[in-house]
């Protein structure tokens, strides 16, 4: 298994690859969520640091476990190189899936 994660606009992306359940190959899996200010963050965020430890909280807005209806990607870098491209995806084009409850 492999992960990594990366930041777009007020979306974390947690990206893995993990060890296909039957064969050779791995699977990947993404959770996105979306940060939020928590109590506080004011100060922090005024800065410029908005990541800055404490300064935000996440909840989770989509995840999904086996990407491309659990395909078996050839390398773990193939694997996370799909499930980041696909989450960023449905961040830039705002996709209803990320919405806010109501």
């Amino acid at each position: 298994m492999q992960f990594d994660e990366c930041f777009e606009g007020e979306y974390r992306i947690f990206v893995g690859a993990l060890d296909a359940p039957r064969g050779d190959g791995y699977i990947a899996a993404v959770v996105v969520s979306r940060l939020l200010p928590c109590d506080g963050a004011a100060p922090a965020m005024a800065e410029g640091n908005a990541n800055a430890p404490g300064s935000r909280r996440a909840r989770e807005v989509w995840r999904d476990d086996s990407l491309a209806c659990g395909y078996r990607w050839p390398t773990p870098e193939a694997a996370l190189h799909y499930a980041k491209n696909r989450a960023r995806e449905m961040v830039r084009k705002a996709s209803p899936m990320l919405a806010h409850p109501a």
